[in-house]
Formats: structure tokens, sequence, C-alpha cells
């Protein structure tokens, strides 16, 4: 099915913030153009009567809790319509402008990525390789263990600004809409447990073909249920050299984190999670399991190898932002070497940058201390491969 109709598309919503959750009968009363306006989180997203019949969304009702009745679609449901109403070239191309602009204002010089969801193939591919002003690590989104023929596909498109050499799973959902995926229920709601993508049953034989392959896995695991499907497939595997990583862990028990550790996995952590998510985190996970949950600073003294990263456009993509919420957990100073040495470790990249004269260096300047700014700190000036790409207006 090829959609050729403009679609209305927006992003950021939180329904904490608002007051309401903004629903199909909501959505009707501002606007007849086929709208899809998604959570900042990602994972849930409301929908209006014309997008539905556009796209014949009533056969979605009841995929991961999606209620079409309310225009409300989560998880696999929101998958699948982006799958249908694919992006346009000129939306791609659009979008990844707009992100390098936002990104090199803030001084950040290299991106993980993961955009493989509603984009063709071919598209993404051309998109990305074209990148020639920051530089892209791109995690390829998969589901299926022949999927990894893309990675290694792609690999005849890398150029020196755009890597592709890990792929990424998503295990569960987010906090927000609750459909991270919890061994108890949500406190705030106890007939719900979220949304398990794949047990560890299912992604075994991912992780053993790219062992096999050399090909980095990278999982999205929020609650504790994911993360304990995750570490019982990644038993034995090659994380010690391919570095395998778990992105987020926002709970986990001690055991949990010593097994992490003890299986030689790597972790991208989001610190700035504990203030964005201050006003619902002791709802969702009560009194006694609030007490496992952002463990980052626990996490990096049994071990586990740790990176920063914003999650944007989760979040913002202001580095301070993050900085400021770890310093609750880290010093300045090891706080800034996750947000760069470390995240350049967690690519598995062989590239050294020195700041030596004739260099082709990734830096950028600001008059602002990191050691010590609370405040958010703009580059005056960002390079890339030794060339200006961004100056402050």
């Amino acid at each position: 099915m090829s959609v050729d109709r403009r679609i209305v598309r927006a992003r950021g919503w939180d329904q904490e913030v608002l007051g309401f959750m903004p629903v199909r009968g909501k959505l009707d009363l501002i606007t007849s153009e086929p709208t899809i306006i998604t959570r900042r989180c990602g994972h849930i997203a409301c929908v209006n009567s014309s997008l539905i019949k556009l796209l014949d969304l009533e056969r979605l009702h009841g995929l991961d809790g999606s209620d079409i009745d309310l225009g409300i679609l989560k998880e696999r449901a929101l998958e699948e319509m982006d799958r249908i109403a694919k992006l346009s070239p000129a939306e791609v191309r659009e979008a990844i402008e707009a992100g390098t602009r936002s990104f090199l204002k803030y001084g950040v010089t290299s991106v993980h990525s993961d955009d493989y969801h509603g984009i063709d193939y071919e598209l993404l591919m051309e998109a990305l390789s074209s990148a020639n002003k920051m530089r892209v690590y791109e995690k390829l989104c998969i589901s299926r263990k022949e999927d990894l023929e893309l990675i290694k596909h792609g690999r005849q498109f890398e150029t020196d600004f755009f890597r592709l050499r890990a792929a990424k799973m998503y295990l569960d959902g987010s906090l927000g809409a609750r459909t991270a995926a919890m061994i108890e229920p949500y406190h705030d709601s106890p007939t719900e447990t979220g949304v398990l993508y794949m047990t560890a049953d299912d992604l075994r034989p991912i992780v053993r073909r790219a062992d096999r392959e050399g090909i980095q896995v990278c999982v999205h695991v929020i609650g504790d249920r994911s993360l304990e499907e995750a570490l019982l497939a990644f038993e034995g595997s090659n994380s010690e050299t391919l570095k395998h990583r778990l992105i987020h862990v926002q709970i986990a028990s001690e055991d949990q984190i010593r097994r992490i550790a003890g299986q030689r996995l790597t972790a991208s952590i989001q610190p700035v999670f504990v203030d964005s998510d201050s006003t619902i985190a002791p709802e969702r996970f009560g009194p006694i399991r609030i007490k496992d949950a952002y463990p980052f600073g626990k996490m990096r003294d049994m071990g586990v190898v740790v990176a920063f990263s914003t999650d944007s456009p989760v979040e913002s993509t202001s580095v301070v932002k993050n900085l400021v919420s770890a310093d609750r957990f880290f010093s300045r100073k090891d706080s800034i070497e996750m947000y760069s040495k470390a995240g350049h470790t967690l690519a598995n990249s062989v590239r050294s940058f020195a700041l030596n004269p004739g260099d082709p260096a990734d830096f950028f300047v600001t008059g602002s201390d990191l050691l010590k700014t609370r405040e958010d700190t703009f580059a005056d000036m960002t390079f890339v491969s030794g060339r200006l790409v961004h100056t402050l207006e």
C-alpha cells in the first residue's frame, strides 16, 4: 500500500504536562487533514479519523494496547503505521538537515542513530551516505536474524562520515506509555506489565549470528523484564569483543547489574531521564521498586562500561542538560569522558583524532566552562574533520 496524500506529523506531547491525552476526538476538532502526533517517547501516538480512514487502521485495534476508537496507537501498531505511511525522500532530507543543525549548534560532532523506521532501506542508505557535516554511527533497526544481511550489504555505502556496524532491537517500550516490560505490574496500573517485543528465545539466534558475522547488537531495554530476557539471550556471547550494548536500563536489580558486568555488556544511559521522569517514575515504580530505578552510579561502580547519550528527539540535543542531571551520579569530568571517549569506544570505532596542527580533528569552541556550567552551552564554532561546519549566529 502506498500513500500519496500529505500527512501531518508532529512529535513531543506529554500527557503529564498537558493534563490530558490528545485523543482522536480532540484532533478531529483541530484538523481534517490526516494527522499523527507522537508522544515525546516515540512509543505511543494519537491519530485523527482522517488518518484512520486513509490507512485503514481499524485492523490494528487491540495490538499492544492500541485503541482505535480513541485514536491511540502503541508500539507495533505504531511501527505498522510508519511502515505503511513511509517518509518521502524530501522529508528524510529535511529531517537529517534539521537534526544536523541542532546537534552542531551544541558542539556534537557524532551521533549513534537508528533510523530504519518508516524509511525505505535504499533511501536510508542514500541519505546517510550523503552526510558530510557530522559523523553517523547507524544501528540498523531489525527484528529477525535474516535482517543482519542488510547490515553487511549496507557497508558498501560507508563513508568517512557514515558507519553501519551494529543492529538495534527493541525489547520493550517506554515508561511514559507504560509499555516498558516489567516483572511486576505497574504500581499505578496493576493490570499492566508493559509490552515485551522479544523473549530470550527470540533474541538469542540473532545474537549468535551477529557474533559469527562480527556485528554489534544493541537492545533497547527500559523495564527489568526486558533486561532479564536480554541477559539470558546474551549469555555466552562475544560481548567482550563486539561490545554488545544495553540501551537505557532504567531499572535493574543488583543481581542483574552484576550479570551485566560479568557478561562484559556495555550500557548507553541517559541521566537526564531522572529529571524528565521525576513526575511519573514514583507512580510507575512505587516506593519499593524506585530504589532499583536509574542505577547508573551503581552500574559503573560494579564494572559496567557506560556511555552517555541524549536520546534525542526524546530529549534535547543539549549536552549540558544531561551533564547536569548526571552530577548526582558522577563527577563532571567523568561525565564528559562518558559523553565523548566512552561513546567512541562503544561504537567500536578505531579512529583517533588529535589536536595537532594539520590533523582532521572533530571539536567545538565555547567560552563556557563545561566542568562547571549548568546553563545550555552553544558552540561558537564546530569543526568536523578540521573543517568549520557551524558558527554561532
